[in-house]
């Protein structure tokens, strides 16, 4: 009896420490997933509006004395972009395209002289750009500049606001191309949605503008400088 007891009390002592080490050993580790890194690279399509700013300034080409005079006019701007961007460290390269219906408009009844019925009408019906863009991100924060190519319109109309033999008016369109240099801040405010603000400049060299006329009314050519200044805001959905 007395060695039985001493061999199951060796047995004990033998197995203890390893039942032990089985119930302390630790649990395995798994290793910390790595955080993704936010990339502005990819496409996007999206919509933006405010409001532009145009100054026409124009000199009749025949007249040798004539000096260069401006008129100026404002609206709004409604339209859309589509574009896509590259980013390499924290540089963003991209290009974009952009389409506006424009409400600037120039009415007035005597910038020009004329009768209390004269009206006068100059207008930007759209405002298109192509453009490259080269920015700097912040994780989630885009600061760009751009440049690149503008298109618009000057669509005119004039009625001397007389009756019979004597009315007359004259209406012409002149598309535009120039270039542009802007910029802005884009902001990644939930996956796939940015927002955005925006300035842009543009500038469109002089070209011969000569409404065509009907009745009793004559419209001289002249040449016409334009500029145009935007402030937008934005709104893109990052594919």
């Amino acid at each position: 009896m007395g060695t039985k007891l001493v061999l199951t009390a060796a047995l004990l002592s033998l197995a203890t420490p390893a039942f032990s080490a089985d119930i302390i050993a630790p649990a395995p580790v798994k290793a910390p997933v790595a955080a993704q890194i936010f990339s502005w690279t990819g496409f996007y399509i999206g919509a933006h509006g405010g409001g532009a700013w145009s100054r026409w300034t124009g000199i009749d080409p025949a007249d040798p004395t004539a000096t260069w005079s401006s008129v100026t006019a404002s609206g709004g701007v409604v339209g859309g972009q589509i574009g896509g961007n590259y980013q390499i460290s924290n540089v963003v390269l991209g290009l974009e395209g952009t389409g506006a219906w424009s409400s600037v408009t120039l009415s007035s009844n005597s910038p020009f002289g004329g009768g209390a019925g004269f009206i006068f009408s100059l207008k930007n019906d759209y405002i298109a750009t192509v453009a490259g863009r080269f920015g700097v991100a912040f994780d989630r924060v885009l600061l760009y500049a751009k440049g690149g190519a503008a298109f618009t319109r000057d669509k005119y109309y004039v009625n001397n606001g007389l009756a019979g033999a004597l009315a007359g008016s004259a209406s012409g369109s002149f598309n535009r191309t120039g270039w542009l240099a802007g910029g802005g801040v884009e902001w990644m405010f939930m996956p796939n949605w940015s927002v955005r603000a925006e300035y842009n400049y543009m500038s469109f060299g002089a070209i011969t503008e000569q409404p065509v006329t009907t009745g009793n009314l004559v419209a001289t050519p002249a040449n016409v400088k334009l500029n145009i200044q935007t402030g937008t805001v934005g709104v893109n959905y990052h594919f």
